[in-house]
């Protein structure tokens, strides 16, 4: 799971018949089960609001950093990334979060910003957390081939995506310790950490899940605050 090789693209001709074109999405498919990199590659769409003619497109998974941070989240439970802009950070930890709950049972991932509202955001603008992972979602491309149906596989709520028939759930909660304290989290992303006055309570209250076998990203860009210290290794929150 180390290797840094491009997945190809889930590519079915016109030229197959759709007995075939069937097959192939469904082996694709099984193939994004196991790698998330395949189903960043084959099975996941994204908003470009600054393209005026082709805004919906394909997950851009040959840029350099995108593998290995891919790889990094695989084999690491703790991950503090400094982004800039257009680097698709954000887009990506949503989508491996996405990706957790949509190919596995019994997780419960969390999406945390610094307002609920920030955490939602908008699926129809491709906005906050939470709405990039649902117009992902959406957009899954051959769902119904694939036998992904909204309703009976994924509901989606206006701070949730739940997954009934594998007991997962994606959730969109506000900055702050209380809800990650209440719940077994298996996986955390904070997105803009830098932004969130109670960081340092929420990654001390996520010590259990990163420990307990869980996952936990902070995404930031500024350089202050305990979303800093944590990249710095200067927060010693109970280790």
């Amino acid at each position: 799971m180390t290797s840094c090789l491009l997945p190809r693209p889930c590519q079915l001709t016109s030229q197959l018949t759709p007995r075939t074109r069937q097959l192939r999405l469904r082996a694709r498919w099984e193939q994004a089960r196991r790698d998330p990199a395949v189903f960043l590659a084959g099975f996941v769409f994204t908003l470009d609001q600054h393209d005026r003619d082709h805004p919906i497109k394909q997950f851009p998974i040959a840029r350099p950093h995108i593998i290995p941070l891919v790889r990094l989240w695989q084999g690491n439970p703790l991950l503090s990334v400094r982004k800039s802009r257009q680097m698709l950070c954000t887009w990506l930890f949503c989508l491996l979060a996405l990706w957790d709950c949509l190919f596995h049972d019994g997780r419960l991932v969390m999406l945390q910003s610094k307002r609920a509202d920030d955490a939602i955001g908008d699926e129809v603008a491709g906005d906050g957390p939470l709405g990039r992972a649902k117009f992902a979602l959406n957009n899954i491309p051959g769902k119904a081939s694939l036998g992904l149906v909204e309703g009976r596989d994924y509901i989606k709520l206006h701070n949730q995506v739940r997954f009934p028939t594998r007991s997962s759930t994606l959730w969109a909660i506000p900055q702050g310790a209380n809800i990650i304290r209440q719940r077994t989290a298996s996986g955390i992303l904070s997105d803009e950490s830098h932004f969130q006055d109670e960081f340092a309570d929420a990654y001390t209250a996520a010590l259990p899940c990163i420990r307990g076998g869980g996952w936990f990203v902070s995404l930031s860009t500024a350089h202050v605050g305990a979303a800093n210290d944590l990249h710095e290794d200067n927060l010693h929150a109970d280790r």
